[in-house]
């Protein structure tokens, strides 16, 4: 059973163990629920932001991203500080959120202070009425204490891990594949079914598909390009993988036809992007083995298996004597039996996994109590994972302890985090929503006070010059509103951009929504009709002279297609408005100071 149980390491690790991040900015942390920490630009590194010293009217400027400055105070509620850290990490998250548009600089703080002293108001009152002891919340936050422990017990096991070379170019070769084929597409499958027939009969491939081509029965023939594997059908891509030079497919489905293809050549190409995916896939293998034996190391640490016990849960052997019971009659005869299957200790506590605790299991993976026939093969694996769930928590545990981990403060500030939030989700769902209703009034008045989110957008086919001077662009217009023909203009006009240029924006001959289009054409195209004219200036110093074909105008979904949608939207808008209320009068019950001087930037 031990050795199965080591086999078998991953149940309990597709929950809880870590994950790397990409390739290149080291090793040891991992991928989780929670909040990634944010990447900061230049820009955001050098922000500074005015805060009035406690106790005094002193005001300084403090490098919000300096580690020498993070825990001090930008407010206090209650006596609890709002620190810069937390308060940067609110920032630095807006400004992911923006990207490179616009920068916190160019936003007032005071929102973002706000949200934090609201949770902070929040989490006070949820304290004071108790949230925190029931036990829905010590539920979830003893769950989320247990896998964040776990979590950095093994992300130490492979912090700075580095992937093996030989394995990343094994890997490397299998991804960054190419091939060359011979292709024939089948209008009908029964003729490449034929096909395929007569070349096992001893035909040759090219001459039974160029007869086929010559009846029209199939289009193709001759060598392709080279095509990635990755830019083929997904179908097709794998078959090819496993294919030998000169070997014939079998009949693969396309979009309105049926291939058949001779794998011609095949090699492997260079790309940065495939090698870099190569590297952290090689990377996590080689995490994820590490970590499994660590776990299984850990086993052999604190467990000892009794083995005359786990006789009474070998659900094979139960079947092959009992046939005919049934899943509840199996599990009631042992549920109180009280032997030990596992004693894990480290020396100070001890705790007991019993046969009776493996039948509470399985009991409880009945699909709603539904019983039905021993099902021995289903019966041990349920039973494996939850031998493994429990051994990898305990002993988890008990190792992150002894290395003195749930002391540490990144593992308590996380636990702070986690029940920041359940208190205040909790707060929400009893103190703040109950009662709370959405009129239909208010539904309908914001549908139509928003009927422009609720409408298609303006679709629009134009035809398009592209030209490298403004000049040449206006020259072009004036000749158009004065009838001569497009393409008369597009021939006889200079200064036209190079049709290859990437730079070019493919702007003609296809329908578009206007909504797709670059933020400054979108407005001067707002309401354009057939027939209207416009000179655009693009990017990259290109200017495009622009006929609109065909437009077709937005169209308003109903208020019945969106009632529900908006539904939603009006009761979150109602939570907030009455979560506003209740900060109100939090703010009278809890003292709550402002050091950060709040100046619009």
């Amino acid at each position: 059973m031990k050795r199965i149980l080591l086999q078998l390491v991953p149940v309990f690790t597709l929950v809880i163990v870590s994950s790397l991040p990409a390739y290149g900015f080291g090793g040891g942390s991992m991928s989780t629920n929670e909040q990634e920490k944010p990447i900061l630009s230049e820009e955001i590194k050098e922000l500074t932001i005015p805060v009035r010293q406690e106790g005094s009217m002193e005001v300084i400027q403090i490098p919000m991203f300096s580690e020498a400055y993070a825990q001090t105070p930008v407010a206090i509620v209650n006596e609890e500080p709002i620190t810069m850290k937390e308060f940067m990490v609110e920032v630095a998250t807006l400004h992911n959120a923006m990207g490179d548009s616009e920068t916190p600089a160019s936003r007032s703080f005071t929102k973002l202070l706000d949200r934090l002293i609201t949770i902070k108001l929040v989490k006070q009152e949820a304290l004071n009425i108790g949230f925190d002891q029931t036990p829905s919340v010590q539920k979830q936050v003893e769950e989320f204490a247990l896998k964040t422990l776990i979590k950095q017990l093994l992300a130490r096991q492979i912090a700075g891990l580095q992937p093996d070379e030989e394995t990343v170019e094994t890997l490397y070769r299998q991804m960054a594949l190419e091939v060359k084929t011979v292709t024939y597409r089948f209008h009908q499958q029964h003729d490449a079914e034929a096909l395929l027939s007569d070349l096992r009969a001893g035909g040759d491939f090219i001459e039974l598909a160029d007869k086929m081509v010559a009846g029209d029965k199939a289009q193709g023939g001759g060598e392709s390009e080279y095509q990635k594997l990755n830019d083929l059908l997904p179908n097709v891509a794998r078959a090819v993988f496993d294919m030998e030079l000169g070997e014939v497919s079998e009949v693969f489905k396309g979009t309105n036809d049926f291939l058949v293809f001779r794998l011609e050549e095949r090699r492997v190409y260079e790309d940065p992007e495939v090698r870099l995916a190569a590297q952290q896939m090689a990377l996590q293998q080689k995490a994820d083995k590490v970590q499994r034996e660590y776990l299984g190391e850990l086993i052999d640490k604190y467990a000892t298996f009794n083995d005359d016990a786990m006789a009474l849960v070998d659900f094979e052997k139960i079947a092959a004597e009992n046939p005919d019971a049934s899943r509840t009659e199996v599990l009631d005869r042992i549920k109180n039996e009280q032997r030990s299957l596992v004693t894990i200790t480290n020396g100070k506590e001890t705790l007991l996994i019993t046969v009776s605790d493996v039948a509470g299991a399985l009991k409880a993976e009945m699909y709603h109590g539904v019983d039905s026939k021993i099902n021995a093969s289903q019966m041990n694996n349920q039973k494996v994972g939850f031998l493994q769930n429990k051994l990898t928590a305990v002993t988890g545990k008990m190792e992150a302890e002894a290395q003195k981990i749930h002391l540490s403060a990144e593992y308590l500030e996380k636990i702070e985090k986690f029940e920041e939030r359940v208190l205040f989700d909790t707060f929400l769902a009893k103190a703040v929503v109950p009662g709370l209703v959405v009129k239909e009034e208010d539904v309908r008045r914001y549908y139509y006070n928003h009927l422009e989110d609720y409408a298609s957008p303006l679709m629009l086919k134009m035809k398009s010059l592209a030209f490298t001077s403004k000049e040449s662009a206006q020259d072009a217009l004036k000749k158009l509103q004065a009838g001569s023909d497009f393409k008369w203009v597009s021939a006889n006009m200079t200064g036209l951009a190079d049709a290859e240029d990437p730079k070019v924006l493919n702007l003609g001959d296809h329908l578009l929504a206007v909504t797709a289009l670059p933020d400054d054409l979108q407005h001067e195209l707002n309401g354009a009709r057939q027939g209207d004219m416009y000179v655009y200036s693009g990017p990259d110093n290109l200017f495009y002279t622009l006929v609109v074909d065909t437009a077709f105008p937005p169209e308003a979904q109903t208020y019945e297609e969106v009632r529900q949608e908006i539904g939603k939207i009006v009761y979150g808008k109602v939570i907030n408005e009455a979560l506003e209320e209740w900060v109100v009068k939090l703010k009278e019950a809890y003292e709550t100071e402002i050091f950060l001087v709040q100046n619009d930037h």
